[in-house]
């Protein structure tokens, strides 16, 4: 029960997202820590010991100045579509029919951006406001669904990598037949190259005046790097430190092309 709660709050916390000012996806070939004129990479995810991939095979492609412009399954394709001041204005996402089924136009501000989802017939799904605070390099956002809330703060370094997030969920969980206030910190740090090296997060669950917490760790050891540096084999391993749940690995690798 409790790996799935952390399932759930991870799909919970992690939304739609956005680029060259701080956005919660990787957009740039810098921010996932990939070097050089890199046009294409393709992504394969595996269990360790395990003979089926975790995910469909996943294709990144790059302009020549290193913005993500498209993400491509055999089940759908996401394109990015960026601004005079490469700031994304709009992701389309397509069907393995080539129908777009849903859009997200981002609307800037001063000091916010909004987010706005439609769906395949222009219908207005959600929209999400982004305050920033650009002196601090801090993102912050609230979340509303008809079981609860959250509010998120994301921290950032000067290349726009995510090394910190920190968010609280009010929630009302069906399986738990009462209502829960949830804590998510987690922390992230980078190798010299700008490539996850570890994340951290501590989930912290009170409940009818009682706390209990779980801490997991993923560690990334990089196992293989083509002549360019980047990494084309990696094994991630995330261990709960309370032991509820074994370690998990897998294995990613990654097939590099270039300008």
């Amino acid at each position: 029960m409790k790996k799935a709660l952390l399932i759930f709050i991870s799909t919970f916390v992690v939304l739609t997202a956005l680029s060259a000012v701080f956005m919660e996806e990787e957009l740039t070939a810098e921010q996932f820590g990939f070097v050089g004129d890199l046009k294409r990479v393709r992504v394969e995810i595996a269990r360790l010991g395990a003979q089926l991939l975790v995910s469909e095979p996943e294709t990144l492609s790059f302009s020549e100045s290193g913005l993500l412009i498209a993400s491509e399954r055999s089940s759908m394709k996401i394109i990015y579509v960026y601004d005079e001041f490469d700031r994304l204005v709009r992701k389309e996402f397509i069907d393995d029919e080539g129908e777009v089924f849903q859009t997200v136009e981002v609307i800037y501000d001063d000091e916010f951006y909004e987010a706005i989802a439609f769906d395949g017939t222009g219908n207005e799904l959600e929209r999400t406001r982004y305050w920033l605070d650009l002196v601090e390099r801090t993102l912050s956002f609230s979340i509303s669904t008809e079981t609860g809330s959250s509010t998120n703060t994301l921290y950032f370094d000067d290349s726009g990598r995510k090394t910190k997030s920190y968010s609280i969920v009010r929630e009302s969980v069906e399986d738990l037949g009462t209502d829960v206030n949830i804590v998510v910190e987690s922390r992230f740090t980078y190798d010299l190259n700008g490539f996850l090296k570890s994340e951290t997060t501590i989930v912290r669950i009170r409940k009818e005046g009682m706390e209990h917490s779980t801490e997991y760790r993923t560690r990334v050891d990089i196992l293989l790097r083509d002549e360019n540096g980047n990494p084309t084999r990696e094994l991630r391993r995330t261990e709960f430190q309370d032991g509820s749940n074994p370690p998990e690995e897998f294995i990613y690798s990654r097939e590099f092309i270039y300008y």
